[in-house]
């Protein structure tokens, strides 16, 4: 079983690999190769949670990824979490890999909004304004930038000494030399100007103003995945072709999809249905002057698509360890010695900013 730990995650992921792994990953989904299993289990002492997300290829590779957090001090913001994936060989019933997926659920969900900007985003969208400066914000503008010629990032955080030191991290990264980055001074100015806009809050209630979203401006909503909770509010709602990751769990549990439908406010027809299906040419992709929105919830087919281009390629590179879990043993892959030098080059960290 082969053993990728944090930093060796962070060496082997290609932005570009892992967008094209999202796309597959979509298609997949739609296509019911990968069904997807989930359970969510909550406590309240600590208060903390674990989410199981799971799921099969048509192959016989199974993925089980278990995303921990927990709040240890209740009278504190302070949240810890950590991720770990195993993947199986189930022809055979040998575990292929155990990854650690704390910095890789960013990549993960940073390259799919990217794969439905590419399907989803005007072809010359230039401003990005982003709403929450949390673990996934940098993540998120690195990838977007991969697939649109953006010219501006507006970022806007639960409270502007966030925002700010995100945005001056930004500025810091060379290869954003080119591209203005400031924080939301006024969130329906900022709005108004979007070409792109991304929500990745933790919030119950609407954070922008859905009517002073532009024609033909791509929303990707992307947090405050709970029943109860939305980030967009019925104004954009009520004129958005709206597009979703996975159908069924988005009637389910997101609140922005929920909610509205819920009053009325959005019609199902207005669903177009999963991004999946863009890929597979198999839905329209938006007019030039639609309001688009893509709810994403997150699919385990994303996890497993690029789960299985590190492993290759950590075979490849020789990067990681084997263990034998029946002896003990502890080996390289290919009988190399793993490259675990911490200043090798990478394709890009997604830390957000302390």
């Amino acid at each position: 079983m082969l053993l990728l730990s944090e930093q060796d995650v962070e060496r082997l992921i290609d932005p570009h690999a892992a967008i094209e792994a999202a796309l597959d990953g979509y298609r997949q989904n739609t296509a019911g190769i990968l069904p997807p299993g989930r359970l969510d289990l909550q406590r309240n002492d600590p208060k903390g949670a674990v989410l199981v997300l799971a799921g099969h290829s048509e192959d016989g590779i199974f993925a089980a990824k278990t995303n921990a957090h927990s709040y240890p001090d209740a009278t504190s913001r302070r949240r810890l979490a950590a991720s770990l994936m195993a993947l199986w060989d189930m022809r055979t019933c040998s575990p292929l890999a155990l990854i650690a997926t704390t910095g890789f659920n960013n990549h993960r969900t940073a390259s799919g909004f990217a794969a439905a900007a590419q399907l989803l985003a005007p072809p010359d969208a230039q401003t990005l304004v982003v709403f929450g400066a949390g673990k996934i914000a940098p993540a998120a503008i690195r990838y977007l930038a991969k697939v649109r010629p953006l010219a501006q990032v507006v970022i806007g955080g639960r409270g502007p000494e966030r925002a700010a030191a995100l945005a001056a991290a930004i500025r810091q990264w060379p290869d954003f030399s080119g591209i203005a980055v400031e924080t939301v001074r006024d969130v329906a100015a900022a709005t108004a100007q979007a070409d792109i806009i991304v929500t990745v809050t933790t919030s119950d209630t609407p954070v922008f103003p859905g009517s002073k979203v532009k024609p033909g401006a791509l929303v990707i909503l992307g947090g405050a995945n709970r029943p109860a909770a939305r980030e967009a509010d019925d104004d954009l709602i009520a004129r958005a072709r709206v597009y979703v990751d996975h159908l069924d769990g988005c009637l389910e549990r997101a609140g922005d999809i929920r909610i509205p439908l819920a009053t009325g406010t959005l019609v199902r027809s207005r669903i177009v249905g999963e991004i999946g299906a863009v890929t597979a040419g198999q839905a329209l992709r938006t007019g030039p002057d639609d309001v688009t929105v893509f709810k994403s919830m997150g699919v385990v087919a994303q996890d497993l698509a690029l789960a299985r281009i590190l492993v290759d390629r950590a075979r490849t590179e020789h990067v990681g360890v084997e263990f034998d879990m029946v002896a003990g043993g502890i080996t390289r892959p290919g009988g190399a010695e793993a490259n675990t030098r911490t200043d090798a080059p990478r394709a890009f960290t997604v830390q957000a900013a302390q």
